[in-house]
């Protein structure tokens, strides 16, 4: 019998065979048949298989075969169809890309075991790896203090920083009630009502100095605000809004092929209703949103392939930008 190569094939086999003897021993000869390889290689896997699934194999020695010393199965470890197994494959390749970040280092033995788990009852196949390719994810700073963040916004406490602004020669200090951690572009915000002077603020926590993160214990009572983070965001785009200005109508066309672009994945939610005309010509949205500089970036990413229609100031604003940006480049 050929040599089977790949070990989840062969754990597959040794796993099936087990469970078909109805636990008794099945010899290693048999075994070693069975997988087409050396006793050598049979020990490491069967080892493999106590170490990564905590499988209850023993070898009886008086009868010269190896058996589950309790009833065991690794093949319904996980109860699932095969599109569910697919669907969870590609979740964990998904958890896969953030598990060096700090707040899911503690998921990281979970996501091995599950990967471990998802590609044995793929009876083997390619590692998924091979196929499935994700937008690299980068290390972010200021990602080791959402863990605390968050437990500080669980217990309703004021949180004490020093903070240092990219156009700023000195940190500053701030006593911060958070309401919220909100990821943007692979950074991480933190947004709190700022206790000394009553304001909602905006922190990016890669900006916070190392050490200086605490709970404040000293903090004056205060009456803090409610939040609704799904009002607050609803009509901005990232992670500033601005509590005096009122969401407009922006109206924008777009190419046909980047209407369909943006329709697949708009970088902004809208309705059907909002699609006022989608021809061979041209796609043209409307969306009610707050004009922030957030939204002038993104238009100006898109270049040629759409065109803001209204409002005029923000025409303007992108007009302003553009030519800015030219400028670098004259002669």
């Amino acid at each position: 019998m050929p040599i089977v190569k790949n070990r989840l094939d062969r754990l597959q086999k040794i796993n099936g065979r087990l469970n078909r003897w109805g636990g008794r021993p099945v010899p290693k000869e048999e075994l070693m048949r069975l997988c087409g390889v050396s006793e050598r290689t049979l020990k490491e896997d069967l080892q493999f298989m106590r170490d990564e699934y905590d499988a209850p194999i023993v070898y009886r020695r008086s009868e010269g075969g190896y058996c589950y010393q309790t009833p065991f199965d690794m093949a319904i470890q996980l109860p699932f169809s095969h599109e569910e197994l697919a669907a969870l494959e590609t979740a964990v390749a998904t958890l896969n890309q953030f598990k060096e970040l700090a707040m899911f280092r503690d998921l990281e033995g979970l996501v091995d075991k599950l990967e471990k788990a998802v590609r044995f009852r793929f009876s083997g196949s390619a590692d998924y790896r091979h196929y499935l390719h994700f937008e690299s994810v980068p290390y972010s700073r200021g990602s080791e203090y959402v863990a605390f963040l968050l437990q500080a916004i669980r217990d309703e406490t004021v949180v004490t920083f020093s903070h240092q602004k990219f156009d700023a020669p000195t940190p500053s200090t701030h006593r911060v009630f958070p309401y919220l951690i909100k990821e943007h572009r692979n950074r991480w915000y933190l947004i709190g009502y700022q206790v000394d002077y009553g304001l909602l603020r905006v922190f990016g926590l890669d900006r916070i100095v190392p050490g200086s993160l605490a709970v404040d214990q000293t903090a004056p009572h205060v009456v803090i605000p409610d939040f609704d983070a799904d009002s607050y965001f609803r009509h901005s785009l990232g992670v500033a809004v601005y509590e005096d200005q009122e969401p407009e109508a922006v109206v924008l066309s777009f190419s046909p092929q980047q209407g369909r672009y943006f329709r697949a994945q708009p970088f902004f939610p809208f309705a059907e209703d909002d699609v006022l005309c989608d021809t061979e010509l041209e796609c043209r949205i409307r969306l009610r949103m707050i004009i922030n500089k957030e939204l002038v970036y993104e238009l100006a990413r898109l270049g040629p392939a759409v065109k803001v229609l209204s409002p005029p100031h923000l025409v303007a604003q992108l007009k302003t930008y553009l030519q800015e940006s030219l400028q670098q480049y004259a002669d």
